[in-house]
């Protein structure tokens, strides 16, 4: 694991590995550290995982592809079950991959991804590209842009997704302006599209501890805040127009919870079994060469 690398300011700090391109801490600087995501959590075993940074990048797809199968520009793909013995793909490839540095300054840092697709079967990824995350820090507010581009000679499709984990505290409360979630079933894949029940209505301010929720929540407008009230502390997380659906993980009886930005619904690359398009779904499709861009923003309000 590589978590000596920093960017800084006078009033914030970030690190992060290249094992799976994470952010494993970001804080602010008061009388001591205050952590605006969580910081990676050690496991008993000692080995590394993503899950356990502060964030992850979803690339090149977010969330769950139906027992890691598709079919794409009418051929049929077995993507590996790529996470312990659940029953389809998650998260896409990119966490599980060794990043490397591109640029490296006090306040910013670039990491790259070459991925070149295996004739394995079951693959993890049967498309070539390339990929990009570029962090800057300005004062106490963390960016993150990333950019994915087509390497194959032929067509690929693609969504995004970033995957932050924030400190669960006291009262803490989420605020969003979406109307609609989707129900899951018990592997969490979409089943239903409905108007947000009361106590998934992200707009009326709630109380993180209440929602027990992993669903996905559009359509999203890309703003979020997140606030909390014993430290007079607040996160308002913006992301590019393209990543106009949130999910929302907030487990019962954990001490964290997650606010996902995404370009796409869970198992988009299935879409008739929801009577979709795949364009309906928000996957895009890149031809070779093309480039996929979005962005998150974490800005951060304080009173002393």
């Amino acid at each position: 694991m590589t978590s000596d690398l920093t960017i800084e300011t006078d009033i914030a700090v970030a690190s992060f590995s290249l094992e799976g391109g994470c952010i494993m801490s970001y804080a602010i600087k008061m009388d001591s550290a205050y952590d605006i995501l969580r910081p990676y959590q050690q496991d008993n075993e000692a080995i590394f995982s993503p899950l356990n940074t502060a964030s992850f990048p979803l690339i090149p797809y977010s969330n769950r592809i139906k027992h890691g199968q598709f079919t794409f520009d009418g051929k049929s793909y077995q993507l590996a079950l790529n996470l312990a013995d659940h029953p389809h793909s998650i998260h896409g490839i990119s966490w599980q991959r060794y990043w490397q540095v591109k640029d490296h300054q006090k306040s910013q840092i670039v990491l790259e991804l070459n991925y070149t697709a295996n004739d394995k079967k079951p693959t993890d990824w049967p498309f070539d590209f390339d990929a990009v995350q570029t962090f800057n820090l300005i004062g106490t507010d963390l960016t993150q842009h990333i950019s994915v581009i087509n390497t194959s000679d032929h067509p690929m499709p693609v969504g995004l997704g970033i995957h932050p984990y924030f400190p669960k505290r006291k009262d803490t409360r989420l605020k969003v302006n979406t109307e609609n979630v989707w129900i899951t079933d018990q592997t969490c894949l979409p089943t239903k599209l409905v108007e947000c029940p009361q106590h998934w209505d992200l707009r009326t301010n709630p109380l993180v501890e209440t929602l027990e929720c992993d669903n996905q929540f559009e359509p999203w407008d890309g703003k979020a805040q997140i606030h909390w009230p014993e430290d007079n502390v607040s996160v308002e997380l913006n992301a590019s127009k393209n990543l106009n659906r949130l999910v929302v993980y907030a487990p019962k009886d954990e001490n964290f919870f997650c606010v996902e930005p995404t370009s796409h619904i869970t198992d988009a690359l299935n879409p008739t079994s929801k009577g979709m398009s795949l364009e309906d779904t928000g996957i895009h499709v890149l031809a070779p060469k093309q480039t996929l861009e979005g962005w998150i923003k974490f800005k951060i309000n304080t009173e002393f």
